[in-house]
């Protein structure tokens, strides 16, 4: 049975040409500096930014303390900064992620993080008509569409604005697979893919199928309709040409811009708006999808078509695409999730992983009486009324006047929706690294993006509407490792084991937010157990029961708010229990060694003259003291590194034996002193001192 196209409702508003074009802007690509003689260093220029570390000392770091942790992580200065608090490295044949992580921990360093590449931020406010396209930027702009005025809800946008800050989507090629695309159109020109096997000398025309795709001078794409290398008829190829300006009109001072206007398209026809017609035949669609897929680079492709019937012949070509498959949800305004499969909506309704289904939404976010819906089964929402983007030149007609070269058209219907969705997609893989973004990942990662609408719940899957901006944020959050371990204080412990807490920094984020944490311990016997998953923003510390004299590593892991969730940061460490009688603890006078039984070593330390204290000398990243509490018992105070730090009081209603008492955490292990000084309490002096704990 032939596909449809998904009816693209014309408005008799056609609007005409627009200003002379001005030159598009050009991303700019800082240089590296040459490389400082400090370490020997490659040229800058061969190392990819993917692998490049910055690093902030803090203030007063000096020469040989940079150089003694160049050499500690094997570091290879690319740049030093004037000032040498800033030194761009490189640690070749290691994680860039992990050794960011380590370097973190350093208490030299300040800040770690990528050697990001910024651009000039793309401004689209200077299109004629970017005032017009609210589904990028909806500031409740009242529009003349078809005689009739229609305004909206400021803010129901996929934030295109603010995604154009970020990228235009440059290096990513986007098939359309449609009717054909009209590139003689002034915003199209520049957007219009080349086969690299099908051009340069002369190879455009030859007649040979140079790069043997079995297709000849398919130099801009195919025509699967008329079985040639035409991919736009004069006076034809209406949709197509709207949806590609939808995804990718170019940012050149004329007319529209598209969600990504730095991205290629390939065109791919095999649709056409005769009727009866001999075009769109799933054989047709298949050997377009076939073709997308033997270049094997085309990670996106738009299906703004369909109709009633599962073809698995096709379901079998869309899921080997290779590709993100973008399909609308169909005009015919039902809930799909209620027909039986026969007659669904295909291909949206394809149960593949890497498609896509798209509902339109209007400008106050209400689903569009035209659209196809369906809790179950339609993924999410994007802008698809009142839609202006580019259109092939138009004769007069008797319900609209002609429109010249170049002409841009209103058009409605799921079909104007995806194209909104292959353009984010489209930006959301400009900015990730490459390989990171499978066609499955890319679409969890486009519908996890999206922007919550109350309008739409119950009606999509997500009850989201795309978001171009936050979809923008590919990269996990910047976790930084556990860096301070103590004694859980109040806990009881065991002569043998305890529980701890596991403290760890914020982790950043480059676009969104933190918004959860999740923490892994891994003893020295089996693999890594989960501690403690989804824990807030705010909540960066967690319980695990430990044993003494064992190594743990313990792995930090932060999710943002669009879920993307970055690299572990790691940190090894182990709490030895030392006895109260131990060689590093110095007595002063006043105190006795009792025997208990509920003491961890069956004796204890005892004072109760003020003035006598205990002094503790010790390298690690914590000092746990551990003691009794009863009615009985005193106060202390506390000294650390000769400065005073708290008094701590044992007094309690009841008797309890083997109590963290004092915990006093670093983030680094290093070289400290403990005092206690015990008060002489009045009534109830007794101090009693059971075990210490260090963690390093």
């Amino acid at each position: 049975m032939p596909r449809h196209v998904a009816t693209a409702v014309l408005a008799a508003l056609l609007l005409g040409a627009g200003p002379t074009a001005t030159a598009p802007v050009v991303a700019a690509t800082p240089a590296i500096s040459g490389a400082t003689p400090a370490l020997s260093a490659p040229a800058a220029a061969k190392v990819p930014l993917a692998d490049q570390i910055l690093i902030r000392y803090r203030k007063g770091t000096t020469a040989a303390e940079r150089a003694r942790i160049g050499r500690f992580h094997g570091l290879t200065r690319l740049h030093l900064s004037a000032n040498a608090r800033t030194d761009l490295v490189v640690a070749e044949g290691r994680s860039a992620g992990s050794v960011r992580q380590q370097l973190a921990a350093d208490p030299n360093i300040e800040a770690v993080s990528p050697n990001f590449q910024r651009h000039i931020a793309a401004d689209p406010t200077g299109e004629p008509f970017f005032a017009k396209e609210w589904g990028l930027n909806n500031t409740g702009q009242a529009l003349q569409v078809g005689g009739k005025t229609v305004s909206g809800t400021p803010g129901v946008d996929i934030d295109g604005l603010q995604a154009l800050g970020l990228g235009d989507g440059a290096g990513v090629t986007v098939a359309v697979v449609d009717d054909g695309v009209d590139f003689s159109h002034p915003d199209l020109a520049g957007r219009r893919w080349t086969n690299p096997g099908e051009s340069g000398g002369g190879k455009e025309t030859d007649g040979v199928d140079n790069d043997g795709n079995g297709y000849i001078d398919d130099v801009h794409g195919w025509d699967f309709c008329n079985n040639d290398n035409t991919v736009h008829d004069a006076g034809k190829d209406e949709h197509g040409t709207h949806v590609a300006g939808t995804i990718a009109a170019s940012l050149n001072g004329a007319g529209t811009v598209g969600v990504a206007p730095g991205v290629k398209i390939m065109a791919v026809k095999f649709l056409d708006n005769r009727n009866p017609s001999p075009c769109g035949q799933d054989q047709q669609a298949i050997d377009a999808i076939n073709y997308v897929a033997w270049f094997g680079f085309v990670p996106i492709i738009n299906a703004s078509w369909g109709g009633p019937g599962f073809d698995p012949v096709l379901d079998a070509a869309i899921r080997d695409s290779g590709a993100l498959f973008v399909a609308a949800a169909g005009n015919s305004g039902l809930n799909v999730d209620s027909l039986p499969v026969s007659k669904r909506f295909y291909p949206a309704a394809s149960t593949q992983p890497n498609v896509l289904s798209v509902a339109a939404v209007d400008q106050n976010g209400e689903l569009a009486n035209f659209s196809n819906y369906g809790p179950r089964t339609v993924d999410i929402a994007a802008p698809g009324v009142n839609i202006l983007s580019t259109f092939p030149p138009q004769p007069a007609k008797p319900d609209s006047p002609a429109c010249p070269s170049p002409c841009y058209a209103w058009a409605a219907g799921t079909s104007m929706a995806a194209p909104h969705v292959s353009g984010v997609a489209a930006l959301a893989l400009s900015r990730a690294l490459p390989g990171t973004l499978s066609p499955v990942a890319l679409r969890a990662h486009i519908l996890a993006s999206g922007r919550w609408r109350p309008e739409t719940t119950g009606l999509t899957a997500t009850r989201r509407m795309v978001n171009a901006y936050l979809a923008s944020d590919v990269a996990g959050p910047v976790a930084l490792p556990p860096d301070r371990f103590t004694l859980r204080p109040g806990s009881a412990v065991a002569t043998s084991t305890a529980t701890a807490l596991v403290r760890w920094p914020a982790a950043t984020d480059d676009l969104t937010a933190v918004a959860s944490y999740s923490l892994r311990r891994h003893g020295p016997s089996g693999g890594w157990t989960t501690i403690a998953s989804g824990l807030g923003p705010t909540s960066r510390v967690a319980a695990s029961a430990i044993a003494f004299n064992t190594t743990y590593q313990f792995s930090v892991t932060a999710k943002d708010r669009v879920a993307n969730v970055g690299a572990a940061a790691t940190t090894a460490v182990k709490a030895t229990l030392y006895s109260d009688s131990t060689s590093l603890a110095h007595y002063g006078s006043g105190w006795s060694r009792p025997a208990s039984s509920s003491a961890l070593g069956g004796r204890l330390h005892t004072a109760s003259r003020a003035g006598a204290s205990m002094t503790f000398g010790f390298t690690g990243r914590s000092i746990n003291l551990v003691a009794p509490k009863g009615p009985r018992r005193g106060s202390f105070n506390v000294y650390l590194d000769g400065a005073y730090v708290q008094t701590v009081s044992l007094r309690s209603s009841s008797t309890s034996s083997r109590i963290v008492v004092v915990v006093a955490a670093f983030s680094a292990n290093a070289a400290h002193t403990m005092k206690i000084v015990v008060i002489g309490t009045p009534g109830h002096p007794r101090v009693d001192l059971d075990g210490i704990a260090v963690f390093r």
